[in-house]
């Protein structure tokens, strides 16, 4: 077996001295120093059938986790076929690692195989990215690329490794990199008084939590927050569960369907933790009128579109611990009728949504949210829900339950990328391997990635895809119908195809629905066949959900 001392060992030994326990990748002669590394050092290796693949599934260990995810490419094409999933992480703020191999040191302008100008590509895509170019030094670049990733604000950090750096020999006792990463900040002690005052007074305050919650490990600050001062909690993008959904002072999420968020909107106070305000919160103009609080670890962010009434820097959980441990007076009356008010009408939200929505599909098609239903009934407190797609993911994201941290995982907010959802059920699986993991998944998204069944297939990873097959990039349908009329489409229709035959193909297993009533037979089926499982479900392609109508209406999408 190979099995020497070089770059690419000095990289897995970091690697493994910093807890990563995975690697995801695609093999290509320029890394295969770093993959025999990682084979002496007992970190998994995760080979996929693409590059995209590998930087998703580094993503989705992060959001499945709050560790960073780590991944490696070839050179050139290897690279740049990474750039979509390092673009990803880049828009969502998850913290990720690409380590790239790159043509050696002493070939450059020869025109050597597989050259690009990776560093340049990936700058405006990373929070940090560098070239290193001694192997002695491929620890050291390596602990630095992990602590930027997670560092603060987190992101993807890209270290680029040229082949002749890689496998050169180094001596044993070359020192293995260790990240150092800086204590989280903390509030102003007078400012956080003063945010301590205005919450004080409220009588119908919101928390809206972001992505910034999850990476700081905030949820059970968050939740004893909540319930010492009264504070209703919306979640969004990567916070979804960082609070369960259950808790009593939580609301799922900052969606109009099936919630009480629009009624929340009625707030006078909203504190804002770890959260953009971004196109899906109107940027900011949902807030206007109310006095808000934002709370973020990163300062400019509290400028863009909306700033607040109160900006705190801070990281999410020692605000959440400081503001508790501070707080007098417990929960006004005033304060438990508003939440009584929202825990009422999320109720009644929910019902609505129900009898409006459920088992309404017209003759061999399902209404989309049936699968909702479908896998929330089977799922159990600890299963994990990814959600993939346009329109299928809204009622996903709308639907389920979040019951804890990464167990409800989407597409990015922001870059709106499709074909996330395989390789992020797959990293699920390996985080969660005692538990259930099931994705939800648009027709049009699943052919992005369909043949990472084949990686979960090699690598023993079994979950469960639910197919909502409406025939069409269903969100674009739609928006084209709204916009333009229903009587003609461009580059919309793709047609019912037997995926789960190709999946059945591959070795999996593979089932068509296209009856309400066997959706929970077929999940438990396709549960007990051990295997990576597709449910290919023909649902009712007339359903437009109400954020999509919304967002068409808009000219969004």
């Amino acid at each position: 077996m190979y099995d020497r001392h070089d770059g690419g060992r000095l990289v897995a030994k970091t690697l493994s001295a910093a807890g990563v326990r995975h690697l995801f990748c695609l093999q290509g002669g320029h890394i295969d120093s770093l993959l025999f590394g990682c084979l002496n050092e007992g970190i998994n290796v995760v080979d996929t059938r693409h590059e995209q693949a590998a930087a998703h599934m580094a993503e989705g260990w992060a959001l499945a986790t709050g560790e960073t995810g780590v991944c490696a490419v070839t050179a050139g094409p290897g690279i740049s076929d990474a750039v979509t999933g390092i673009a990803n992480a880049h828009m969502s703020l998850s913290p990720t690692l690409t380590i790239a191999g790159a043509r050696p040191l002493a070939q450059a302008d020869t025109w050597p195989l597989q050259d690009l100008d990776q560093l340049e590509m990936v700058k405006p895509i990373t929070k940090w990215a560098r070239t290193c170019a001694a192997a002695d030094r491929c620890g050291e670049y390596t602990a630095a690329a992990l602590a930027e990733a997670g560092r603060g604000r987190p992101g993807p950090a890209y270290l680029g490794i040229p082949l002749d750096v890689l496998f050169k020999p180094t001596p044993e006792s070359t020192a293995v990199g260790a990240p150092v990463v800086a204590a989280p900040p903390a509030p102003d002690a007078d400012a956080l008084q003063a945010v301590a005052d205005v919450l004080a007074a409220a009588e119908r305050p919101m928390v809206i939590a972001g992505s910034g919650v999850h990476w700081s490990g905030a949820g059970p600050a968050l939740a004893r927050l909540a319930e010492t001062a009264g504070l209703p909690i919306f979640t969004i993008n990567a916070g979804r569960g960082a609070v369960a959904d259950t808790h009593e002072w939580s609301f799922g999420p900052t969606l109009p369907m099936g919630g009480a968020f629009g009624d929340a909107l009625a707030a006078d106070v909203v504190v804002v933790i770890g959260a953009r305000l971004g196109f899906t919160l109107l940027n900011g103009a949902l807030l206007r009128g109310k006095t808000v609080v934002r709370v973020d670890v990163d300062a400019p962010e509290m400028g863009r579109n909306l700033s607040g009434d109160h900006n705190i820097v801070s990281d999410a959980r020692v605000f959440c611990e400081q503001l508790t441990a501070g707080w007098q007076g417990g929960i006004s009356a005033a304060r438990q009728r508003w939440g009584d008010h929202l825990r009422a009408a999320g109720a009644k939200n929910r019902e609505n949504m129900v009898n409006q929505f459920s088992g309404t599909g017209t003759d061999g098609v399902v209404h989309p949210l049936e699968l909702v239903h479908a896998i929330d009934d089977v799922a159990g407190a600890d299963a994990t829900l990814v959600a993939d797609g346009g329109d299928i993911m809204t009622w996903g994201a709308a639907g389920f339950c979040a019951r804890g941290p990464g167990q409800l995982i989407s597409i990015s907010t922001y870059l709106g990328c499709l074909g996330v959802g395989i390789p992020f059920a797959l990293a699920a699986k390996l985080a969660r391997p005692d538990t259930a993991v099931f994705l939800l998944e648009g027709d049009g998204s699943f052919g992005l990635n369909a043949m990472e069944f084949d990686t979960a297939l090699r690598h023993g990873l079994p979950f469960v895809c639910l197919v909502g097959n409406d025939g069409s990039w269903g969100m674009s349908r739609h928006g084209q119908g709204i916009q333009f009329g229903y009587d003609q489409f461009v580059a919309t229709e793709l047609g019912v195809r037997p995926y789960h035959e190709m999946v059945k193909g591959l070795g999996g297993y593979g089932e068509f629905v296209d009856d309400p009533a066997e959706l929970r037979g077929a999940i438990d089926r396709a549960l007990a066949s051990g295997l990576p499982a597709c449910i290919n479900v023909a649902i009712d392609p007339d359903v437009c959900s109400p954020m999509t109508a919304a967002m068409a209406a808009a000219g969004v999408g």
